[in-house]
C-alpha cells in the first residue's frame, strides 16, 4: 500500500543533509523554493521587546516540531510523495509554498478537511496515520536538535525553571521527538493538541500546560516556530520567543511574537535570560 510514498531513496537520504531549501532539479529530490525555505534570514530587524516583565520566571513551554528541532523537511517529504501517491493536486508533488501555506503548523485532524473535503473522514484520519507512521520510520535516521538546544536546557535546569513541551504532533510522533532529542528526563509534561479540547492556534494547549505545572502565565514564556503556536501562546497570555526555523520573519512577528531569534545559541535570547535573572534577584531577596 502506498508503495511509492514508503520507499525512501537513497538520493533523498543524500539532500535532506542539505539546507531544505536547496536546488533540486529531480522530482525526487527536495525543490527549490526560496521565498518560502530560504535561509535564514536575519532577525536584526525584529523587535526588541522585553522578556524581564515576566521575573521571576517560573517555567517554560516548548513546542516541539519546528522548535526543538527542524522536522519539516521530513513532514514534506511524506506528504509530498503519500499525496502524489493518491492523485493529489491531479497527480503533481505539492510545492514547498503549499506545504508551509497549508500544512505547516496545522494539526492533523484539521488537515483531513483541508487537503480532504470530498474524503470519508475515517479514509481522510487513515491516511493521516500512514504519514505519521512515514515520518516515524525517517525521524531516526534524520532528526537533529536545533542549535544551541542542549546549553539552554542545562540552564533551565540550573536554575531549577518548570518545563512542559506542548505541540499539536500526534503523541507517538512527540514522544519518539523528545526520546530522540534525549529530552525523556528532561519535560515535566507533555501536552497534545488533539486531547486538549481545542489544539493549536486556539490557547487550549498552553493553558493546559500551566494547569498541568501549576504556574502563572504572568511568569512563563514560550518557545514557538509557527504563526499558530505564536497567536496560540499569546491568547494564552504569555509572551512568545519565536525561532526562525522555516517561517517567515515577518509572519513571525505579525502572529505576536515578543523577539525573534535564528536559535538557541542566539546572543539576543541570552541577554533575555539575564535581564530575567537579574530582575529576579530582588524579588527572591525580598522572600
Amino acid at each position: 500500500m502506498l508503495m511509492r510514498a514508503l520507499q525512501f531513496s537513497s538520493h533523498f537520504i543524500t539532500k535532506i543533509h542539505q539546507p531544505f531549501y536547496a536546488t533540486s532539479s529531480s522530482s525526487s529530490c527536495i525543490p527549490t523554493s526560496p521565498k518560502t525555505f530560504s535561509p535564514r534570514m536575519s532577525s536584526s530587524s525584529s523587535r526588541h521587546s522585553s522578556l524581564a516583565p515576566i521575573a521571576p520566571l517560573e517555567a517554560i513551554l516548548f513546542d516541539i516540531d519546528g522548535t526543538l528541532c527542524d522536522s519539516d523537511p521530513i513532514h514534506y517529504y511524506a506528504f509530498r510523495e503519500m499525496l502524489q501517491e493518491v492523485g493529489f493536486n491531479g497527480g503533481e508533488p505539492i510545492t514547498e509554498e503549499f506545504y508551509a501555506k497549508n500544512i505547516s503548523g496545522m494539526h492533523n485532524e484539521e488537515l483531513c478537511y483541508v487537503l480532504f473535503p470530498d474524503w470519508d473522514i475515517e479514509k481522510a484520519r487513515k491516511f493521516m496515520d500512514d504519514k505519521e507512521a512515514m515520518f516515524r520510520r525517517l525521524a531516526p535516521e534524520k532528526l537533529k536538535p536545533v542549535n544551541g538546544l542542549d546549553q539552554l536546557c542545562k540552564w533551565i535546569t540550573d536554575h531549577g525553571i518548570r518545563r512542559a513541551a506542548v505541540t499539536n504532533a500526534p503523541r507517538p510522533n512527540a514522544e519518539l521527538m523528545i526520546s530522540l532529542l534525549g529530552l525523556g528526563d528532561f519535560f515535566e509534561l507533555l501536552v497534545i493538541g488533539a486531547e486538549c479540547e481545542r489544539a493549536k492556534p486556539f490557547p487550549d494547549p498552553y493553558l493546559k500546560g500551566l494547569e498541568g505545572l501549576g504556574v502563572s502565565s504572568e511568569h512563563t514564556f514560550v518557545f514557538e516556530d509557527s504563526t499558530s503556536g505564536i497567536k496560540a501562546g499569546v491568547a494564552a497570555g504569555m509572551p512568545v520567543v519565536a525561532l526562525i526555523t522555516r517561517n517567515p520573519e515577518n509572519l513571525l512577528s505579525e502572529a505576536g511574537a515578543t523577539i525573534i531569534i535564528d536559535d538557541f545559541a542566539d546572543k539576543k535570547l541570552w541577554t533575555q535570560l539575564q535581564d530575567i535573572v537579574k530582575k529576579s534577584e530582588p524579588a527572591k531577596a525580598t522572600t
